[in-house]
């Protein structure tokens, strides 16, 4: 079973990464947008450092991905107000995604938000600030008509651009 597991990590893995300690964020009220993207941007090219960045995006370029991610929250003390565990799931994942892709702050390791083909995510609570943060796992997901569909809508998005 272990040889196994082992077979699927190393042909459908992509990268898989843990952020910890880091607080997830969540874009609010939109207006620190791009100053809570570069952070967490900031925070995967740590995370990364094993990994060659421009290797990542090759590896990861035109393909369709099936992604898990783990925001582990800081459930904070009594003597502390804390709003980490209210944070929605959507807006946790909304700005993952977005540093994730091709965006301003973006590290382009996805060509698109649109080969996201499945997602998985929890939220979980921690004791400890300095083990919140995030666990992405990006894995190579199969769907071959998928994929022509994305590429042929996407080479004519950019004839007409």
């Amino acid at each position: 079973m272990e040889d196994e597991a082992e077979d699927v990590e190393s042909t459908r893995t992509l990268l898989d990464i843990a952020i910890i300690p880091f607080e997830p964020v969540t874009i609010g009220s939109g207006k620190d947008k791009p100053e809570k993207e570069g952070k967490l941007r900031k925070a995967i090219l740590e995370a990364t450092t094993g990994h060659n960045l421009e290797q990542l995006k090759s590896r990861m370029k035109g393909r369709l991905v099936s992604i898990t991610v783990g925001f582990f929250l800081w459930k904070g003390s009594p003597s502390v107000t804390n709003t980490r565990p209210v944070k929605d799931l959507d807006n946790l994942m909304k700005i993952l995604f977005d540093v994730l892709g091709p965006g301003p702050q973006g590290l382009g390791l996805l060509k698109e938000d649109s080969y996201i083909c499945e997602v998985y995510a929890k939220k979980e609570l921690v004791d400890e600030k300095t083990d919140e943060g995030y666990r992405v796992l990006v894995e190579e997901y199969e769907d071959q008509d998928m994929l022509r569909l994305l590429e042929k809508f996407h080479a004519k998005k950019s004839e007409m651009a």
